[in-house]
């Protein structure tokens, strides 16, 4: 029988705790063979860009005023200002750790486009990449990119993603627009109703809420490593 599936419990945090936590999620999780998902919101205003982006360039995109952070993922710079995030880490075990990053995209924004469709609001999946500039610094929802989640009404982007994948697993961080998702009041029960969709994409029998699992110095650690020059100014 497959194994279990995690649910973290709710957390409202800074850029760095966030983004912390997330690496614990796939580097230092208790149960490293099962899949693990948390949910969470920010407690500032906060940025995230790409791990291959450069610091400059994503401090000359986004608002000073806010927390800028570079993120363990791929992708371009995300406003967090309005957003609905989730973090799902896949072990490496799973044949879904072990496909192309399209692909996996793919089967997890189907599972939340049929979450967001069963709340009323149309969507479908972007078919292709947009065009843009070669070399041109990237801000996600600005275009739609392959697999990306867009409005069946006005093709504007609501969903999107980036990944990385290492000897832990793949590591999913995903994020809803909530200013062109309207429809969706109670984020609680949209959460739970994806849940179950992606646990039934994923093929996993059963899910169990678990507390934290990391001690608070582990926690204040990673978290200082994410606030560090050495990380966010790298490039």
């Amino acid at each position: 029988m497959a194994a279990p599936a995690y649910i973290l419990p709710w957390q409202v945090a800074t850029a760095a705790e966030n983004m912390a936590l997330d690496w614990l999620l796939l580097e230092n999780f208790p149960e490293p063979g099962a899949v693990r998902l948390r949910f969470y919101g920010w407690s500032n205003s906060a940025f995230t860009f790409g791990y291959g982006q450069r610091w400059a360039e994503a401090k000359a995109a986004s608002d000073n005023t806010t927390e800028l952070i570079r993120r363990p993922t791929g992708g371009g710079l995300v406003d967090h200002r309005h957003d609905w995030t989730y973090a799902l880490v896949i072990p490496a075990t799973h044949p879904l750790a072990q496909v192309r990053a399209c692909e996996s995209c793919r089967v997890v924004h189907e599972a939340l486009s049929d979450a967001l469709n069963t709340a009323g609001l149309k969507n479908h999946l972007q078919p292709t990449c947009s065009v843009s500039e070669k070399n041109k610094f990237s801000v996600c929802f600005q275009q739609p990119e392959r697999f990306d989640l867009v409005r069946t009404d006005s093709g504007q982007k609501i969903a999107g993603a980036a990944q990385k994948r290492n000897r832990h697993g793949l590591l999913f961080q995903g994020t809803v627009d909530r200013n062109l998702v309207r429809e969706i009041v109670d984020w609680s029960k949209f959460g739970g109703k994806f849940t179950q969709t992606l646990a039934t994409e994923l093929n996993i029998p059963k899910l169990v809420s678990l507390p934290m699992p990391w001690p608070e110095q582990l926690r204040d650690e990673t978290t200082m490593r994410f606030t560090s020059d050495e990380w966010n100014c790298r490039r």
